[in-house]
């Protein structure tokens, strides 16, 4: 089901905080192949509203979208947090998205306007570094944290800048999945990983999948059989499974099958090699086999998935 989501500007904004959710929102869809998310871009009075580096973003007015039919709402502001606060019909928006069920989000210093809303109080916050001191000043009952993401029940806020992209994944992940969530994050070259759970793997697990890992990818044009790969591993086939299974979700053969065939997809909208070549750059004895494997994995033969354009198929590879 589509999330429908607005952003609430303000003059003196910054773009990148807002990018970093939309491109997010953005990869998300089209990984999933489907609109899970769906938003508007709004102010108090509409019109184009300047972010700090003076790019002009045109938004419509806030009382043309429903509160009551939002998913999420951003309040998005950095410069003047509390012209936003303060702008005609922002606080009463927000409490009613809330009331009505949204996850309501502050971003970089946004959270004053939830503040301001009365939807922080005894709640835990994050802001941006410079606004730290005028917060305290003003809401003295709201724990300000050193987190550069903070959830306490459907409030949200953060601050800013790269952590946006932190909050995006953490609501990504919410709605669709681990999975989709860390596509997002490889798509978007965003390495950072979250703190490690009491499940997860050890030093040693860990880096048994990450050396089978790094041999499959040396071995895409002569793929090793698994019962080869678990010895020169210098361990059994049904323990690399297993520990496989435990850390990606995945068995390691489909792992392998879609890192080739995600380097085939690349070759097929990238190069001008011949489907031929590319089905045995990519370690394909049979022609037709790549045919089927590769329809199978995309929804599209390689004849059809020659350009890398929005609307191509979707790498489908394994993070």
């Amino acid at each position: 089901m589509t999330k429908h989501c607005c952003f609430i500007l303000h003059d003196g904004f910054s773009l990148i905080t807002l990018a970093a959710i939309t491109d997010a929102f953005f990869v998300a869809n089209w990984q999933a192949g489907k609109p899970l998310y769906a938003w508007d871009t709004v102010s108090a009075n509409g019109g184009p509203v300047l972010a700090f580096g003076n790019h002009a973003i045109n938004t419509d007015p806030l009382d043309t979208v429903s509160a009551r039919k939002m998913d999420i709402v951003f309040a998005v502001s950095s410069f003047d947090p509390h012209g936003l606060a303060n702008a005609s019909g922002v606080a009463g928006f927000l409490r009613s998205a809330h009331r009505f069920g949204a996850r309501v989000v502050g971003l970089e210093t946004g959270g004053v306007a939830m503040a301001r809303a009365g939807l922080l109080t005894g709640r835990e916050t994050a802001i941006h570094w410079a606004n730290r001191d005028g917060f305290e000043e003003d809401f003295p009952e709201i724990r300000l944290s050193e987190a550069p993401v903070i959830r306490a029940g459907r409030c949200l806020t953060c601050a800013g800048g790269a952590s946006a992209i932190d909050l995006a994944l953490q609501l990504i992940e919410e709605d669709a999945g681990t999975d989709l969530a860390r596509t997002v994050r490889i798509h978007l070259l965003y390495q950072q990983e979250r703190p490690k759970t009491a499940d997860s793997l050890t030093s040693e697990q860990s880096a048994l999948v990450t050396e089978a890992m790094a041999i499959m990818t040396r071995h895409i044009n002569d793929p090793m059989a698994l019962p080869d790969l678990a010895e020169l591993l210098g361990t059994s086939q049904r323990t690399l499974e297993r520990h496989f299974q435990n850390g990606t979700g995945h068995s390691p053969q489909a792992h392998y099958l879609a890192l080739r065939l995600t380097r085939a997809q690349t070759l097929l909208q990238q190069t001008a090699l011949n489907i031929g070549e590319i089905a045995a750059e990519t370690g394909f004895n049979s022609l037709p086999a790549f045919s089927r494997a590769y329809r199978k994995q995309f929804q599209v033969s390689p004849s059809q998935d020659r350009k890398q354009t929005v609307t191509a198929s979707v790498p489908r590879l394994y993070a």
